[in-house]
């Protein structure tokens, strides 16, 4: 009954308060839209554009150098899609929302925090996410962001029961989980499902915020849950927050490590890579960096403090640049340097979307993005290969990399052959194949003898390039050193690239149309 007048309580406040701007039709509108087959970029870029606040804070973090590096103003809404990507701009939304709705001066709660920890989480559980080839990191980022909405919505509406439990923590002398069955007769995270739930959420993403609930998900949405809660116990040790159970640095490392299949310093490299993310672009989202910074006062574990005090020498080297006064002109630099993968990708990024400015053709487009996924990757050979009309045939146009040559002549194919007829089906499902290792077991048996034989890849990618209901042709990429297969790295740069082209090609035929 208690945790009943508590959730009475909460919803009461909301209602008095208003409906919260998280999730106002406006973010709802961005969840269908980007969640839908059928949506294009300027679909996206319209639900994006009915809510001015929102818009302008795009287009803020569009021009950061994390996704703009020097290529031109961004200015329009739709060039923002582009640039950042279909899926990701959803979880912008989500964590502007968040950050708006709930950032209030009520003292003593500690709500910066509570909103930090939540842009921290999401970010880690999508890296760790990208870096074990999980299926959907989206959500798993989504996960992570609402993973501790219960206890940040408590301290929105109910704050001064709220402050009251932290000064039980405080004492010692009671655990956290046990405080907030006193105080509000459940946990933390039966409010977050609660809410969620009535929010409209997917039911993947509600029983992922609780570890009784989560067992009953399929194990790809189960591990959502694991990389949320997991994230949340190490921020938690690296805050020196009590979590009223038991926990080791190093045995959470290895916990998450197992159910990921990522070594302890893969997992600390996720750590590293999103509080460097989220230090950066923090001042946009609204929240101080400063309040990123761990508290480093020793807590015995060299590994953790060792890890404490790299994260705070960042984020306070990090804020000072942000304090400056103005930014220096840029020396031109004598010798030029050679861009890291990370860069080399955001300037390929940031060409097609000079290319789309500038109305370029659409085969320069694909010509741009099939040089990129070249470049940026391990890929030996990439390929675009034309649809024809009579949707039988596909014909490759553009091929770059090793022995490009060769492939373009082999890669001719027609349905009414064994290896033309397993691409051009792909491209009439929508379908992406990702074989890593032509010679693990069963693959051998199941692809053409013709294609083994002719194209020869010791691993290959193919994917469809569909504008709206068009389907335009097929991206193939390949490795064909002995010994060299498709990892998880490559995979991501062909998939970005892939999704990028699609974007401005559909932003292209928008335009077009309204002209």
């Amino acid at each position: 009954m208690k945790y009943q007048t508590t959730l009475n309580a909460v919803y009461a406040q909301l209602d008095r308060l208003g409906d919260l701007p998280i999730f106002s039709a406006t973010v709802n509108r961005i969840r269908q839209v980007s969640s839908s087959r059928e949506s294009d970029a300027m679909a996206l870029a319209m639900a994006v554009m009915k809510d001015a606040n929102l818009s302008a804070k795009l287009l803020k973090i569009a021009n950061t150098p994390h996704y703009n590096r020097g290529h031109g103003e961004i200015s329009v809404v739709s060039r923002a899609v582009v640039l950042i990507g279909f899926e990701p701009i959803q979880n912008l939304s989500m964590t502007l929302k968040l950050i708006e709705a709930f950032s209030i001066d009520e003292p003593g709660t500690g709500m910066d925090n509570l909103l930090i920890s939540a842009f921290l989480n999401a970010a880690m559980a999508r890296e760790i996410a990208m870096r074990s080839g999980a299926m959907d990191i989206e959500e798993s980022y989504i996960c992570g962001l609402l993973y501790g909405l219960g206890e940040i919505v408590v301290a929105y509406t109910l704050p001064e029961r709220y402050r009251k439990m932290l000064k039980l923590r405080a004492l010692g002398q009671e655990q956290w989980e046990g405080i907030q069955l006193s105080e509000l007769g459940g946990h933390f995270s039966d409010i977050g499902q609660d809410l969620s739930q009535s929010w409209g959420f997917p039911k993947s993403v509600v029983q992922a915020m609780d570890p009784m609930s989560a067992e009953l998900l399929k194990p790809s949405h189960r591990l959502n849950h694991l990389l949320a809660a997991g994230c949340h116990d190490l921020l938690e040790l690296i805050y020196y927050r009590d979590t009223g159970r038991e926990l080791d640095y190093g045995k959470r490392l290895r916990q998450l490590a197992s159910c990921t299949g990522l070594t302890d310093k893969e997992i600390e490299a996720s750590i590293n890579a999103s509080f460097r993310q989220v230090c950066d672009i923090s001042v946009e989202y609204g929240l101080p960096a400063k309040a990123l910074t761990p508290p480093y006062q020793g807590s015995g574990n060299s590994q953790l403090d060792e890890l404490s005090r790299k994260l705070a020498f960042y984020i306070s080297s990090r804020s000072e640049q942000f304090q400056a006064a103005e930014p220096r002109p840029i020396t031109p630099v004598a010798q030029p340097v050679q861009p890291s993968q990370d860069q080399l990708q955001l300037d390929y990024l940031s060409k097609i979307n000079e290319m789309l400015a500038a109305g370029a053709k659409p085969s320069a487009i694909v010509d741009i993005a099939v040089e990129a996924i070249e470049r940026c990757s391990t890929l030996d050979r990439v390929a675009f290969c034309l649809l024809s009309d009579d949707r039988s045939k596909l014909s490759a146009r553009i091929v770059r990399g090793l022995e490009g040559a060769s492939l373009k002549k082999v890669m001719q194919l027609n349905s009414a052959e064994p290896k033309g007829q397993l691409f051009v089906r792909l491209v009439e499902k929508g379908s992406t194949l990702l074989v890593s290792d032509c010679t693990e077991q069963g693959w051998a048996e199941r692809l053409p003898a013709d294609f083994m034989r002719t194209v020869a890849p010791t691993g290959f990618i193919a994917a469809p390039l569909r504008v709206g209901s068009r389907s335009l042709g097929l991206f193939y990429a390949d490795t064909v050193q002995l010994g060299k297969h498709v990892d998880d790295a490559a995979f991501r740069v062909f998939s970005q690239f892939l999704v990028q082209t699609r974007l401005a090609l559909e932003v292209q035929r928008h335009e077009a149309r309204t002209s």
